[in-house]
């Protein structure tokens, strides 16, 4: 019984293969006829057709206002910590509310970008630069009487002193926020405007006419 089954089992397993084979044929046959690779020719754009294609969308990139033609498009965005830019964040901070005194530094490098159109970061260093004494008067007495001793500065000090003159001479500018009012007295400091040359011409005269008392010749 179990023989008759296996032959019953090869029997129909010789008949199956050619039907199975003719449509297998027929198909293989019918990809080859064919190209593959025209199809793909035909599907790839001309440098006509594809310069058509890129050309409008060339025309929609849109250009900032402050870039030059033909320049790459570049944000000069300030580094997020910058020596300068915490030492301003110190001299601001009052009460101990540091993030508040960072959104008026970053405000005011925005306001600076605004009304100048050019890197913020170099105008504020050019500016506190321009507003730093070299020299401060120190009084002491002397022989019964007060004398005044210039002495140099180092550069943390004159920083100090360019910031703080900037602070101060800021709330005479015009503006509604601190941020703009700063601002606005940087970009003065750069056109020459500022109380705070002022400050430091007085600063270098008192120095010079007190020459005589300093400890080494001036």
């Amino acid at each position: 019984m179990a023989t008759a089954m296996l032959s019953t089992l090869r029997s129909a397993t010789r008949r199956s293969f050619p039907s199975l084979a003719r449509p297998l044929a027929t198909a293989s046959s019918g990809v080859s006829q064919q190209n593959p690779l025209s199809a793909l020719a035909a599907s790839v754009p001309t440098p006509s057709s594809s310069s058509a294609v890129l050309a409008p969308a060339a025309a929609q990139t849109p250009a900032l206002p402050f870039s030059t033609p033909g320049a790459p498009l570049v944000l000069d965005i300030p580094p997020a910590e910058d020596p300068l830019l915490q030492f301003m964040t110190n001299s601001i901070m009052r009460h101990g509310q540091r993030k508040r005194a960072s959104r008026v530094v970053s405000r005011m490098l925005l306001w600076v970008h605004s009304l100048t159109r050019a890197p913020p970061l170099d105008i504020v260093r050019q500016a506190v630069l321009l507003g730093s004494p070299a020299v401060r008067s120190m009084s002491h007495s002397h022989g019964g009487k007060v004398v005044s001793r210039p002495i140099a500065l180092s550069e943390k000090q004159r920083t100090r002193f360019a910031v703080k003159w900037i602070l101060k001479a800021s709330d005479k500018r015009p503006g509604q926020t601190l941020e703009e009012r700063i601002a606005r007295e940087i970009i003065g400091i750069i056109q020459g405007s500022s109380s705070v040359l002022d400050e430091k011409e007085r600063a270098h005269t008192f120095a010079m006419v007190n020459r005589g008392n300093a400890e080494t010749r001036v």
